[in-house]
């Protein structure tokens, strides 16, 4: 999944409750071959202190008029148009409101097959996501924060077409599917040919698939166990099932949606549930926490609150179930995963000056920096106090905080207070600060003592770290040294005669280690790319690869000019330019250094354009070298699977 789009890891934003008691009684039909999406109904809720004078009703910009009547209060609407073409009805009381005036709205609309973010319809399949788009009436407060609401949702489909929705319970009445909500939710709906698979752990999992060849009770059965590891560690969930739900991957192709995490249950394309990914299902449940039951309450520190410490849990699950993976998921990243969440992911980003503070991460950093540095300074901060005491401190806010949320301060404060000790030294070099620690060494045997010397080369960093010595009759011992000054001399025992001495060997602290800075460095150029494509900046994407290109790379070690050239081609794609899409990745292959975890996906990616142009030979070519490449990289990709797909399509289409 990682090649297959742009990948933005989604989860609900500041959600706080803004309006008490918000409960909707709504209907949809929905008539997906003739991209009809019609809502009406009603909504009821208690006034807060932001609503005293006004309230704001968002909607997303349908086909037609909107009929949207407001009961319990006089008042004069107008409207605005949000950047994401949703329509904020601002209703303006002829008086101030008391707290807890019930007001009761009606509504009917027809909202239509328009594509916007999170909202895709065609003719056997619709995506409506609540947390990106306003395709039921959204409440927000003064702030523009939208309020979960409880309630009953009833989809009205056609033909064998079935609505999934995540954490309600569903009751089926002819061609009616109802969900009631008792727990306040943002609602989100997914309509296909669904085929829903059940798995009974301490609640119901089911898995939604629209391919053959998911296999849900594998999903659902490993699901359980990740999430019931997680709820010994984090808490607690109040959710009444989960559930997993597929979309097509020609739909995350054109929304550049790679997966989503929404509030008892997670939602990606085909390529990624064609195996179990522990790096990715471990991130997305770990948001069922962090990001759905807690929320954050301000700006400082959000991203932290939900993407980092969700990737935080993404290297918990992986560390207790693929322990042999967790050292190469904190370094260079796990396979199958995104391959830049990770050490060398973020010293790629600074290489290519993008940084920021992980208290004021903004934009897409939230991700880029948050699943890099931010998930590594938590797992540092869990060893410095304790993974028990961690753990603790987090249990504690998933009890006390899941109503209103908790600032980045007050997360601080409930670590110390776990801690039983000041931590301000470790939030100031970590969180407040940019860039990663940097030292060079040398050692020097005296008998049985190990003279090291450390000298950290830019920042001064407090820092606990492991020594590893091997001696020349093959055996080890690893200790333990803590540096605080920018010249350290220690002296340690020694058993032998030493043959070399490794700082931090299992990358447990995030650093520019010596191996990985050269390629961090030379990676610089693709990273700035790839952020200008994750910006939707595909034409200064193009420009600026352009240029590298013609700059030419004479000493490529690390298949710069190759990786620069599959994303052009990604890019002429997505522009809806197959030929040069595929003059892109074929010239990408000629060149002599290729980036092992791209080449599969290069192949791929030809298949696709020579099936779409029905070139028959050059697709089987193509296909059958994914599958090649694939093998060749521990099967990281998938490709048998997406490969099996790909040949399944065609044929039908033939037919």
């Amino acid at each position: 999944m990682r090649r297959l789009i742009v990948l933005l890891y989604l989860l609900a934003p500041a959600l706080l409750s803004a309006q008490r008691k918000l409960d909707y009684q709504l209907q949809v039909k929905a008539d997906l071959a003739k991209k009809s999406f019609f809502v009406q109904g009603g909504f009821s809720f208690e006034t807060d202190t932001a609503a005293a004078d006004s309230i704001d009703i968002v909607i997303s910009k349908g086909v037609g008029p909107v009929t949207l009547q407001l009961q319990g209060a006089a008042a004069v609407m107008d409207t605005s148009l949000k950047a994401s073409g949703d329509i904020i009805y601002r209703w303006h009381f002829r008086s101030p409101l008391p707290v807890g005036t019930p007001l009761h709205f009606t509504c009917a609309y027809e909202r239509g097959g328009a594509p916007a973010f999170q909202f895709y319809l065609d003719s056997t399949f619709c995506m409506a996501g609540g947390y990106g788009l306003a395709w039921y009436p959204q409440v927000t407060d003064g702030a523009g924060n939208h309020t979960r609401g409880t309630g009953s949702i009833a989809v009205t489909t056609s033909g064998n077409l079935m609505p999934a929705m995540a954490a309600g319970t569903v009751s089926v009445k002819n061609h009616t599917y109802t969900f009631h909500y008792a727990q306040p939710d943002i609602f989100s709906l997914y309509i296909g040919h669904y085929t829903r698979q059940e798995y009974k752990g301490q609640r119901s999992f089911y898995t939604y698939s629209l391919s053959s060849g998911i296999d849900g009770k594998d999903l659902s059965r490993k699901s359980a166990e990740v999430l019931d590891y997680l709820s010994l560690q984090f808490g607690p969930l109040d959710i009444p099932n989960f559930s997993i739900i597929e979309y097509p991957d020609y739909v995350a192709e054109i929304t550049g949606i790679g997966g989503a995490s929404i509030l008892g249950g997670v939602v990606m394309p085909t390529g990624a549930l064609r195996e179990f990914n522990y790096a990715l299902f471990g991130h997305e449940i770990g948001h069922q926490w962090w990001g759905n039951k807690v929320l954050a309450a301000g700006t400082k520190g959000e991203e932290m609150l939900s993407e980092g410490l969700a990737q935080y849990g993404s290297l918990q699950v992986v560390s207790h179930f693929d322990s042999a993976h967790a050292m190469e998921y904190r370094r260079t990243g796990y396979p199958g995963y995104i391959s830049d969440q990770c050490g060398l992911g973020y010293l790629k980003n600074v290489a290519a000056g993008n940084d920021e503070p992980l208290i004021s991460l903004t934009g897409s950093n939230g991700h880029t920096i948050g699943d890099s540095k931010g998930f590594l300074a938590l797992e540092l901060l869990s060893n410095t106090v304790g993974k028990a005491v961690f753990h603790k401190a987090l249990r504690t806010i998933g009890d006390q905080y899941s109503r209103g949320g908790i600032t980045w301060d007050g997360f601080q404060m409930e670590v110390e207070k776990a801690y039983g000790s000041s931590l301000q030294w470790f939030y100031s070099q970590w969180f407040e600060r940019l860039g990663a620690p940097a030292w060079q060494s040398s050692w020097q045997q005296q008998q049985n003592k190990l003279q090291l010397n450390i000298t950290q080369k830019d920042s001064i960093y407090q820092l606990p770290l492991e020594v590893l010595i091997t001696y020349s009759n093959g055996t080890s011992s690893l200790q333990h040294i803590t540096i605080r000054d920018r010249n350290s001399q220690l002296q340690l025992p020694v058993n032998g005669m030493v043959k070399e001495v490794q700082i931090d060997p299992y990358f447990k602290v995030l650093h520019w280690d010596e191996a990985l800075t050269p390629e961090a460095l030379a990676q610089a150029k693709v990273v700035r790319v790839l952020n200008l494509r994750r910006e939707q900046k595909n034409e200064e994407a193009m420009k600026l690869a352009q240029s590298y290109i013609k700059e030419g790379f004479p000493d490529d070690q690390y298949g710069v000019e190759y990786t620069l050239l599959y994303h052009m081609g990604r890019i002429a794609a997505m522009q809806n330019k197959p030929a040069e899409a595929l003059a892109y990745y074929q010239r990408s292959l000629q060149c002599v250094s290729r980036a092992p975890d791209l080449l599969a996906y290069t192949y791929y990616r030809i298949a696709q354009l020579a099936a779409a142009g029905n070139d028959d030979d050059l697709m089987r070519w193509a296909a059958a070298n994914a599958v090649k490449a694939d093998a060749a990289h521990n099967k990281s990709g998938g490709m048998e699977a997406k490969v099996a797909g790909l040949l399944a399509s065609t044929v039908a289409k033939t037919k």
